[in-house]
């Protein structure tokens, strides 16, 4: 048996057991023996029922989205973006939950690159400002641009220059397997060169965002590394199942073991 620490893992429940209420799901995670869990928008749940029952069954929330329609790259967006940041800041506080992750926007046609980078920034380091007064990280995710047309902000390589940029320890990287699979590949150097600003991780499988082991990326690769490198942030499971979803789950966190 390894002696190595499994990881932590965390539900996304905007993703799994989607056939259920989402405040079920929460039951359900709990049953299986999850104690983390996160998920986007509040859009269609009951958020005094959800920090009810995490109470009572004593979960974590990890993380929830920080943008989920402002684009931080577009100027004429500022208000939105801002506005959406405190908005899920404030929520994450009732939640106690520690993360906020934010998208780097779509791409403006009539804007050189350099500008909306710029703007870009300047919307982060606020943004970052608000999440330190409530206690919170911000993870920059980039998000690849097959599912996402239009991304500002694809590479990974270019997130964790961001990172560095602003050199603020409660802002880090949001590394999303599946997203850089697809966008750039080289998972194992890229994880091990940046760990230091990898904040989270999210897995799915290529194609088709289903479970890790259901595609091309090898995760018993992925999982080993991390754990040899003692990575002790959650990895969360972002993805469609193909099969049962309990069956799924408890497939997944033997990997990690």
């Amino acid at each position: 048996m390894s002696t190595l620490a499994p990881l932590r893992f965390s539900v996304c429940l905007d993703m799994i057991f989607t056939d259920r209420p989402f405040e079920q799901r929460l039951e359900h995670i709990a049953d299986l023996g999850f104690r983390a869990y996160e998920f986007w928008t509040r859009r269609g749940k009951d958020m005094n029922i959800t920090i009810a029952l995490q109470t009572a069954l004593r979960l974590h929330c990890v993380a929830i989205a920080g943008n989920s329609e402002a684009s931080p790259n577009d100027p004429d967006q500022r208000a939105q973006f801002r506005d959406e940041i405190s908005r899920s800041a404030a929520l994450a506080v009732d939640l106690a939950c520690d993360n906020l992750i934010v998208h780097g926007g779509t791409v403006r046609a009539d804007l050189d690159r350099a500008t909306q980078r710029a703007y870009l920034l300047e919307a982060l380091r606020e943004a970052a400002e608000t999440a330190s007064d409530a206690g919170l990280n911000l993870l920059l995710e980039p998000r690849n641009p097959i599912d996402h047309p239009g991304s500002f902000l694809w590479s990974s390589d270019e997130g964790f220059a961001i990172v560095r940029e602003l050199g603020l320890p409660h802002v880090k990287l949001l590394f999303d397997c599946y997203h850089q699979q697809i966008s750039e590949g080289n998972l194992t150097q890229r994880i091990l060169t940046n760990l230091d600003l990898i904040g989270h991780i999210h897995v799915a499988d290529v194609p088709g965002r289903h479970e890790p082991g259901t595609g091309e990326i090898n995760y018993e690769h992925i999982f080993g590394i991390l754990r040899e490198h003692n990575y002790n942030g959650y990895v969360g499971l972002e993805y469609t199942p193909r099969i049962d979803s309990a069956a799924s789950l408890r497939a997944v966190r033997m990997m990690g073991q």
